[in-house]
């Protein structure tokens, strides 16, 4: 068995696919249905009271600490193992802070040429997915990405004329997003015009909220 055998299997409870976890739970479902519970707690919380951060992968890794600060000990940390789902291979785990610090060294460059909402919504489309792929953590990527997106949504549409912007995930069609994240290094137009639909301005979101 080589080390990164060792160390995936590390991750679970010995002899179970159950991710080992701060509640002592060794039931599959029971802590799926708990750490949904307790991420959702943490995520209303950032939302009255976000993380100041600077966008950078340290932010990121804040989020996704405080989401999970309940449930597991690896909350906030890379994972040091290679990951696959439905097929899709993500990032090799060695690899993760170089490709987010790529990614996120462009942000306030890209921000300077958005002048409409539309393109706004392209930005953090193409953020969102170039993210995904790196899929930098163990467990909760999808949770504390959305968050990421959400902030830099909200705090960036501060600084422009159509601004200022709330992101209500509500309003994404998750289906369509599932259904098109993998072809969407190529095209996104149909995670774009589901990030439109999400940016709504700061009144409009407190009514709907």
């Amino acid at each position: 068995m080589n080390k990164q055998d060792h160390r995936w299997e590390d991750y679970f409870w010995p002899n179970s696919t159950v991710l080992k976890n701060k509640l002592f739970l060794y039931d599959e479902q029971e802590l799926h249905q708990k750490e949904l519970e307790l991420s959702f707690y943490r995520q209303v919380e950032l939302m009255e009271h976000p993380i100041m951060g600077n966008f950078d992968e340290e932010h990121l890794k804040e989020i996704h600490a405080y989401l999970f600060q309940d449930v597991y000990d690896f909350a906030g940390q890379y994972r040091n193992v290679d990951i696959e789902k439905n097929t899709c291979g993500f990032v090799h785990y060695e690899d993760i802070p170089i490709r987010l610090h790529e990614i996120m060294s462009e942000i306030e460059g890209d921000l300077q040429s958005i002048t409409s909402k539309d393109a706004f919504a392209e930005f953090l489309a193409r953020l969102f997915v170039q993210i995904m792929y790196v899929h930098p953590f163990r467990e909760g990527n999808g949770r504390a990405i959305r968050e990421y997106i959400r902030e830099i949504a909200v705090v960036k549409s501060q600084n422009f004329a159509f601004g200022p912007l709330d992101f209500l995930w509500s309003n994404v069609n998750k289906d369509v997003l599932n259904e098109t994240i993998h072809f969407s290094t190529v095209f996104y137009s149909a995670i774009t015009l589901e990030f439109s639909r999400a940016l709504v301005p700061i009144e409009r979101s407190h009514k709907l909220g």
